[in-house]
C-alpha cells in the first residue's frame, strides 16, 4: 500500500510539473497559414516561451478578440515611431533593415508587384500595445488590417521550431 501512495505521489507531481510548465513558462504551438513565410510555414511546429520580454522583431503568438491566436513579427513597440517608405521600414527616424523579407521581395518582383508593404505616413505606437506584421506582407492580415494589437494579448514568443525535423533550431 504505501509503494502504491508513493507512486501516487510521483505521478502527481510530474503532472502538477507539467501542467506548471505549459500554463507558466513553455507551450506548443501549430502553425496555421501562410503570413510568416518563409520564416515559418504553415504546419510548422514551434514553441512560445511565455516569459520573455517582447522587443521588436521577436515573432509573437496572440489571441485576436474573436478568439483565434495569429503568428507575427513586432515591429513597434509602445512608444516606437514607424513609417513605411517604398518598402523601407523607418523605426524611430532610423532606416532598418528586414532580411526575412529578402526572399519574398523576391518573389514579388518576379510576380510583378512593385511593392510589399503599402505606404504609411509616421505614427506611434500606443502605450500598452504593439504594431505587428506578417513577414509574408502580401498575404498576411495583421497590424495594417486590425490595427494594433495589446500587450495583454500576447501569449508568448516563438523561440524555437521543433518540427518538420530539416528546420528544427531556434527562430529570428
Amino acid at each position: 500500500m504505501k509503494l502504491l501512495i508513493n507512486w501516487m505521489k510521483v505521478i502527481f507531481l510530474t503532472a502538477l510539473i507539467v501542467v506548471a510548465t505549459r500554463q507558466f513558462l513553455f507551450e506548443p504551438v501549430v502553425v496555421h497559414g501562410h503570413s510568416m513565410m518563409p520564416t515559418i510555414e504553415a504546419d510548422d511546429k514551434v514553441v512560445l516561451t511565455k516569459i520573455s520580454h517582447v522587443t521588436n522583431f521577436d515573432l509573437v503568438v496572440f489571441m485576436t478578440p474573436e478568439g483565434k491566436n495569429l503568428i507575427k513579427r513586432v515591429i513597434g513597440t509602445p512608444g516606437d515611431r514607424i513609417r513605411m517608405k517604398d518598402d523601407q521600414l523607418f523605426l524611430n527616424g532610423q532606416r532598418v533593415e528586414e532580411p526575412y523579407l529578402k526572399e519574398n521581395m523576391e518573389i514579388a518582383k518576379q510576380k510583378g508587384y512593385l511593392r510589399l508593404t503599402e505606404d504609411f505616413p509616421e505614427f506611434q505606437v500606443p502605450s500598452g500595445s504593439y504594431y505587428v506584421l506578417g513577414d509574408n506582407r502580401l498575404n498576411s492580415i495583421d497590424s495594417r488590417v486590425f490595427g494594433y494589437i495589446l500587450e495583454r494579448s500576447v501569449i508568448g514568443e516563438v523561440k524555437f521550431r521543433i518540427a518538420p525535423s530539416k528546420h528544427v533550431g531556434l527562430l529570428e
